[in-house]
Order: structure tokens, then sequence, then C-alpha cells
């Protein structure tokens, strides 16, 4: 139970939308991000590849070079979030750069920045978690395990929902951070794989060696919504927030599926084929699907409305 990690696709014969060729060197895709704006970050081993569909299309994409052991990239509206050995670094979306850097004294490799300007961060080897104040000295608390991801969630009329995974024994927590300490934790069927954050403390997650997709909700203590059984060996995971879709990949298909939830179980809505390992997808303020491929088989773009 637990330590689940991305499936190696088959060869994609015919994915669907449009694929745009990425540089070599780029064209690994490790993670992906979407700010403010439909602006990407694409993240490979050793470069932050920033820009729109379209500039990433005609090669202007803003590119910069990012040390390998860099963590999970994150977004909060029109900021990147990449945590690093040295700290993390906010990076304008619409003006990308690493010149402004909030120093940390551990390594972190998650972050997570609140709506309302706090910076939550930690990392792969220690239970905790730091989180920055404005004009205040940062507070350390416990957290139930070392941690894969860290998200910020909207919530209507509240504090954000801020959430934490960790991959090797398959947990979700939700973390109480005007309080300054860890909220409750569940376990993610038999193997999480990504989560993502929707509106109003919605999070669609993976469970990959379950072959699952779980819809949480965390605007007040974190519970489980509901699940489905999906292709085999799903990972990557977004929200639709225009067609109210949680979306979810299978590596072992090639697929991305869309699930409507409002009748209390997923149900199909939409099927695409996908280019090989689509580990990560982002959807754009239009509903456009967009998939990154990890081995190099180009960054899938679908037009939903005109399916």
């Amino acid at each position: 139970m637990g330590k689940a990690t991305p499936f190696a696709s088959p060869v994609s014969e015919n994915p669907d939308g449009k694929v745009i060729a990425l540089p070599a060197g780029q064209d690994e895709v490790i993670d992906m991000e979407v700010a403010t704006g439909d602006i990407l970050g694409l993240r490979t081993a050793q470069t932050l590849s920033i820009g729109t569909v379209t500039q990433i299309e005609k090669g202007e994409a803003q590119q910069l070079d990012v040390d390998k052991q860099c963590g999970d990239l994150t977004a909060t509206g029109d900021t990147f979030l990449l945590p690093c050995a040295d700290g993390v670094y906010f990076i304008d979306a619409a003006q990308p750069n690493l010149d402004n850097l909030h120093a940390t004294e551990t390594p972190v490799t998650v972050a997570a920045l609140t709506t309302d300007g706090e910076l939550l961060v930690g990392n792969d080897q220690d239970a905790s978690l730091t989180i920055y104040r404005e004009g205040e000295d940062p507070e350390t608390f416990k957290v139930d395990a070392p941690n894969t991801q860290l998200i910020a969630v909207p919530v209507n009329e509240r504090h954000d929902a801020v959430v934490r995974t960790w991959n090797e024994n398959t947990t979700i927590q939700d973390i109480d951070y005007p309080n300054d300490k860890m909220g409750a934790t569940l376990r993610v069927g038999l193997g999480v794989g990504q989560m993502a954050g929707g509106e109003d403390g919605l999070l669609v997650v993976s469970d990959e060696i379950g072959g699952q997709i779980a819809i949480y909700n965390a605007d007040d203590v974190i519970r489980l919504q509901m699940t489905a059984p999906v292709d085999d060996h799903p990972w990557a995971v977004a929200w639709d927030s225009t067609n109210a879709l949680a979306w979810i990949t299978s590596l072992a298909e090639n697929s991305l599926v869309g699930y409507k939830i409002s009748a209390g179980v997923p149900e199909e809505q939409q099927r695409f084929s996908t280019v090989s390992d689509a580990q990560n997808i982002v959807v754009l303020s239009d509903a456009t699907l967009v998939a990154a491929s990890a081995t190099g088989a180009g960054l899938q773009v679908i037009n939903t409305q005109a399916s």
C-alpha cells in the first residue's frame, strides 16, 4: 500500500486535439501548472518554461534554468512558486525570472501560497511545515508525515484550505494553518498519485494503485465525498470549473476522462486519447485541456467545446 509512481505508458497511436512538439531538453515535462492569464509553467528536470500555449507553440516561451533538486511547482494567481534547496522562488508569470527568492532555513520541496498571502513550506524528509507571515517570525509545526504535495485551495467566505499528501503511506491531510497546526488525516485508497484543487475546497485525487478517482472537500475538515473506478493506472488530475468536471488521465490506456460529480457519484461525460505518459494536465479558462508528456511525446491541447 502506498509508494505509487507513474506507470510507463505504451506508445500513443492517435492523440486527440493538437500536439505541439517541444524543444529538446524542454520536452520531458515532469510538472505543469497554470497561472492567471492561461500562462503555463512547464517543468523539466533542469528547466522551467513559462508562456501561453501560443507562445510555447511559436518558441517564444521564457526559459529559466533550475536545479534538478527543486520540488513541486505550484501557482497562486499570477505567481508560480518553485521550492528549492535555498528557499522558494516567486516567479511572476507575466515577467518570469528567478530574482525573487524567499529564503528558508532548510531545503524545501513543497510550497503553497494562500490567497491572503501566507506562505507554507515543507519537504519530503521532515514531518513538519513552516508558515511565513508578513512581519512575523516563521512558525514550524508537526504534520503526520513528510510531504509529496502541498496546495492551497480557495474556499468561499473563509480562509483557503491547505492540503498535503504523502505518497509513501497514501495519506491526505488538511492543515489548520491559521492556528499553526495539522488537521485531519485520511487514507487515499491503495496508492495516492496526484491531487489538484478546484473551488470552494474541492480536491480531485488519483488512486494510482487502486485505479480510482477520489473527490474530497476541505472547506472545513477534509472529507471524502465520492470515488469511482477509472481506467488502469490513473495519475494526472485537474478540475474544470467551466463545466464542473473532474479530469483524470490513465497512463496505461493513454486516456483522459472527464467526470460529472453533481449526482454524488462520478459519471463519465467526455473521453479523449492522450499523448503517452501524460503525467500532468491543466484546464485553461475556456475549458481547453492541456496534457504534457513526461517522455518527450509533446504538449497536447484539446478544445473540449469542439468535441
